[in-house]
């Protein structure tokens, strides 16, 4: 591009993309927006005061700047250069109002640390005062102005599961000169000697491929190794932190994936449970930086004010520096402040435990030690930072208090000591049976490393007697349930919540035989660091090898050994539906290689002698239900099919049709009674298996609870369709949907052949056009 006089555009105003942490040009709203909209300003702003900000150092410039580099390159060749600036982002902002005509300015929400909320805050303040529009679009499942939980998750997965944006495919933009991009010496930040890792847009897609087809399937059980971890673990931290990937992509492409292994009898068995707590992290990346979007201030105080003074009086500058520089004499905690310092990354379980052990072991305030483990780490998301630093530190007070061992953390983690001895060179001459306590060695003074700074067990014990006695405060309780409100997973409580909307009893189904014990703690904190021990696969009578294949991982779950132990509970004690022999039905019926159509529904029929183990249908002889009886009527609107005189739709299952229930069993005259125990983690890999499927498959979801299922249904070569229940209370809005006519065009344009949809006997269709259409009636309760 040519370079013009910077003097002011009036020919046509231009739109100013703003680049702070979202350095790339695909799935990008902001950009495309603008894009749409004229011609294209493409900004960042060098701040003085984040570079000079106390959790900024010199390797995060390094690779600050590697990431604008490219991300100018791959403006260039849409059509416009970055444009570079060094300044307070209102002064740069005003400056370009004086060269170019501004008509809009594009940005993503950020939830940063104060100074860039104080800047947002500024930003906006003077774009209203010049009647400017400005777009602050979310680019992730953090909600903005949030009051409390309730709800979160459907708004993650709403914004999570739509389609990446594809990047623009062509770029006009303003005649403006950018300033390049300056160095470490011109913006007065001190060089790291941290060694640079690949930066950039292709960096972090090469990363993510990379993790999902190679390195990633061992995640599970290599994830809490600080060797291990290395490689094992996604290491897309940095790019999500820079915003080179986005986390939506990141989501995508991890359930695309997933679909893929799921369905192949081929793929190593370790994929599925990998990928699936991969997945997992995404959800609480967002969980956690969610806590600083709705309390800013807990980035300086606790969130739970009831442990104010806890640690504020007990500083210990020694302690500190110290632990600082990895001479605690605990090898395994100098080991990994040694690789961070180094490196700028550690895996999760390490970073915790280095927390645990300054706040719990030292008595350290969280505050001064995570402005130090801030300037260190190369992937600082303050969001994720601050909490994991008070959750760690046992202030949040909705988690159970968790002080992590460093001597047996290393027993564990590193058993024969080869991360010990990479990091903590003064160690490699000790013998192995001393290398994690290398204190009890009687040679241990022969070594030029100190003795352990503190007494393990001594500390840990007087560390929670102190938290445990503030947690007895008259307060405690109240501030507790206040910071659960705004801050608490809502995970085990959805279920809850879909009960009471659908004017179900609130309270779910007693599982144990005896009430649990009263907490305050939030029971759906992730377990982000232990794994669960793989159970033998429970083996379903009747299914096939292709089905038992499929689903192998998740009949040997603990949860569905959990499911299996409450069924036979709930059927000694009360009526169960479908009979025991019929809970599989869908799956004997429909193999898994001639599904052509899923049609899912929620649970069975609660009523007497209905269920059998099929979607909407019912039992031979049965009254056929209002909602059946609204699928009749809409398919003799679409394909002329006379409806029914029988519930049972055996027929359509032996033709391919797959009539899948989320839950597989309910409790006589309880609807529902049976969500939340277990069943959705199966039949959510059921549609994956079906997804994974190469020859295509209609998936039809009627109403919100099966659409929500759509997002695991990733693969291209199907079909989704999606319509309002067929119940009384929707049927107005189903009837016209016409999905039975859709399903076999998409069946006949794939090969597949279309469905037979009828139902009557043989003998019987000729005369059956002759029946009357049934009457239909608003039942007493919905289906």
């Amino acid at each position: 591009m040519s370079v013009l006089s910077e003097t002011k555009l009036a020919a046509q105003r231009v739109q100013v993309v703003w680049f702070k942490k979202d350095l790339r040009t695909h799935d990008h709203a902001p950009l495309l927006r603008a894009a749409e909209r004229g011609p294209v300003l493409p900004l960042f702003i060098y701040e003085p005061e984040q570079l000079t900000h106390e959790e900024f150092a010199g390797h995060h410039l390094t690779h600050l700047n590697a990431c604008l580099a490219e991300l100018d390159s791959d403006l260039q060749a849409l059509g416009t250069p970055l444009i570079l600036r060094v300044g307070e982002a209102v002064s740069v902002l005003e400056a370009l109002s004086q060269q170019v005509a501004i008509g809009g300015l594009w940005a993503h929400q950020e939830t940063g640390n104060a100074l860039s909320y104080a800047r947002d805050r500024r930003v906006r303040a003077w774009a209203r005062e010049r009647g400017l529009p400005f777009h602050e679009l979310p680019q992730n499942g953090v909600v903005r102005r949030m009051k409390n939980r309730d709800g979160w998750a459907d708004t993650w997965e709403a914004r999570m599961g739509a389609a990446p944006l594809p990047a623009p495919t062509l770029l006009r933009g303003a005649p403006l000169r950018s300033q390049g991009i300056r160095s470490h010496a011109q913006l007065g930040v001190a060089p790291s000697t941290q060694v640079p890792i690949p930066a950039g847009e292709r960096a972090a897609r090469a990363m993510l491929e990379s993790f999902l087809t190679v390195r990633g399937v061992n995640y599970m059980r290599e994830m809490s190794s600080p060797l291990g971890a290395v490689t094992a673990c996604s290491r897309l931290s940095v790019p999500l932190a820079f915003g080179t990937l986005s986390l939506r992509e990141t989501l995508h492409a991890t359930r695309q994936r997933l679909a893929a292994v799921s369905g192949d009898t081929a793929a190593d068995p370790r994929w599925v449970r990998s990928l699936r707590s991969f997945e997992s992290r995404l959800h609480w990346h967002c969980h956690f930086i969610q806590r600083l979007e709705s309390e800013p201030q807990m980035e300086f105080r606790n969130l739970n004010r009831a442990f104010d003074g806890l640690r504020e009086n007990a500083w210990n500058p020694d302690f500190f520096d110290r632990w600082a520089h990895g001479q605690t004499g605990f090898p395994l905690i100098d080991a990994c402040m040694r690789m961070l310092t180094a490196t700028g990354w550690l895996n999760f379980r390490m970073r915790a435990m280095l927390v645990s052990f300054a706040s719990q072991h030292l008595w350290l305030h969280w505050r001064p030690t995570g402005v130090h483990l801030a300037r260190q780490w190369l992937d600082n998301e303050p969001g994720i930072h601050w909490s994991q630093m008070q959750m760690q530190s046992a202030v949040v007070g909705i988690n159970r208090v968790r002080i992590y061992s460093p001597t047996r953390q290393a027993k564990q983690q590193d058993p024969a000591g080869e991360f010990i001895r990479r990091w903590v060179p003064e160690l490699r001459d000790a013998p192995g049976d001393f290398i994690h306590a290398p204190w009890e060695w009687s040679g241990a003074s022969r070594l030029s490393y100190p003795p352990p700074i503190v007494d393990e067990g001594k500390a840990a014990r007087a560390a929670k007697a102190r938290i445990m006695a503030a947690r007895t405060q008259a307060h405690f309780e109240a501030e507790s349930r206040r910071v659960y409100a705004l801050h608490g997973s809502r995970k085990k409580a959805v279920v809850r919540a879909e009960r009471v909307a659908r004017g179900l009893p609130p309270r779910a189904v007693k599982v144990a035989a005896s009430s649990p014990k009263r907490q305050i703690f939030s029971p759906d904190q992730p377990a982000l660091f232990d794994g669960v021990q793989a159970s033998r696969p429970i083996r379903i009578a009747g299914l096939s090898d292709a089905w038992q294949q499929s689903l192998e991982s998740e009949f040997a779950a603990p949860s569905f050994h959990a499911l299996k132990n409450f069924l036979v509970r709930e059927r000694a004690e009360q009526t169960i539906y479908p009979p025991a022999p019929d809970v599989f039905k869908a799956l004997r019926l429909t193999p898994l290689g001639e599904v052509k159509v899923l049609i899912l529904g929620q649970d069975p029929y609660h009523g007497y002698g209905q269920a059998q183990g099929l979607s909407f249908s019912v039992r031979p002889g049965v009254r056929v239900p209002p909602s059946l009886q609204n699928i009749y009527k809409e398919l003799h609107d679409d394909l002329g099919i006379p409806p029914s005189r029988s519930g049972d739709l055996s027929a359509w299952a032996a033709r391919g049709v797959l009539l899948l229930n989320a839950v597989l069993t309910v409790r006589a005259g309880q609807p529902n009674s049976h969500a939340g125990q277990g069943w959705e983690p199966l039949t959510d890999a059921v549609i994956r298996a079906v997804n994974a499927r190469s020859e295509r498959v209609v998936f039809v979801l009627w109403g919100a609870y099966a659409r929500k299922k759509a997002r695991l249904i990733t693969a291209p070569q199907h079909v989704v369709l999606e319509s309002a229940h067929p119940s009384p209370y929707s049927a107005e809005r189903f009837f016209g949907s016409r999905p039975f006519s859709q399903a076999n065009a998409a069946l006949v344009a794939a090969g597949r052949g279309a469905v037979d949809w009828s139902l009557e006997p043989a003998s019987r269709r000729a005369s059956a056009s002759d029946l009357p259409v049934p009457t239909f009636r608003q039942p007493s309760q919905r289906r």
